[in-house]
């Protein structure tokens, strides 16, 4: 993402200082020599480059091509942004320097077929056409570069709003859980005051005859409001682990909410930039 945003920036300011110079070369393809163009594109990753240059020819010029020896190659096309022919269109790109001089050289041939390659000396104007498309590959590179971080935003949003509906339903199985637990808990109380209100009369009947089948009654239902008293306990202990984890999951709602609006954000300030 940070890679991204330093191309944007860092395209902007080339294609504002309009440094970028073209040059005719000689270039290898397999063990031919070829005659084309190439350029420096500063400070922008390789993959960028490259990316940017395949969507331009195959995206918006709507070239049909394949990777060969090294090269991206678009065979036997019309392309009318350097003439009226068709023509063979190969082109490679790769890192040259070292740390601050660091670049990306992009290597052109462009070739009228049986690789009668364009040069200023064969064909001036088809050249200087070729010569234009590379002095523009910037904005094309600043215009690839915002797609791909709008394409990033877009999946970043999908990918918290995902999250948020997980954590919502989260919420709310913790929520309904809570909410039986309570009301398990008000039918415990209600059970042991009964439990006990039985123990009160059945004391009386026992103080009055001292039958041994009232006092076995006893036993029996004082055993029962123990486990009754017991359970409620244990669901008051639960209740607070509950509790916790439902605030865990609201403060990462809130989180997941902040980073949503902060992402649209972005992605409203990127796409301004289009």
């Amino acid at each position: 993402m940070k890679r991204i945003l330093s191309t944007i920036a860092m395209v902007a300011v080339l294609c504002a200082a309009n440094a970028q110079k073209v040059s005719e070369t000689v270039t290898l393809y397999g063990k031919e020599q070829l005659n084309g163009f190439t350029i420096n594109i500063h400070d922008v990753a390789h993959d960028i480059v490259e990316g940017a240059i395949v969507d331009k020819f195959e995206n918006n010029m709507n070239l049909k091509g394949k990777k060969n020896k090294g090269y991206h190659v678009y065979m036997n096309q019309p392309c009318p942004t350097f003439g009226e022919s068709r023509y063979d269109i190969y082109f490679t790109t790769q890192e040259v320097g070292k740390k601050k001089n660091r670049s990306v050289q992009v290597t052109l041939v462009v070739s009228t077929g049986n690789q009668n390659c364009i040069t200023y000396s064969n064909d001036p104007r088809t050249a200087r056409n070729i010569t234009y498309f590379l002095e523009n590959l910037d904005k094309d590179v600043q215009a690839y570069a915002i797609k791909l971080k709008i394409d990033e935003l877009k999946a970043k949003i999908a990918t918290l709003e995902k999250e948020r509906e997980s954590l919502t339903k989260e919420q709310t199985k913790i929520t309904d859980k809570l909410n039986k637990t309570n009301d398990n808990i008000k039918d415990a109380s209600s059970q042991i005051t009964t439990k006990n209100a039985e123990i009160t009369q059945l004391q009386e009947k026992y103080t009055e005859n001292h039958d041994p089948a009232i006092k076995e009654q006893i036993a029996k239902t004082t055993k029962e409001t123990q486990t009754l008293q017991k359970s409620q306990t244990s669901m008051r202990k639960s209740l607070l682990g509950m509790n916790n984890d439902l605030e865990k999951v609201r403060k990462k709602i809130g989180i997941n909410e902040n980073n949503i609006e902060k992402t649209r954000k972005e992605l409203k300030e990127v796409e301004s930039k289009r």
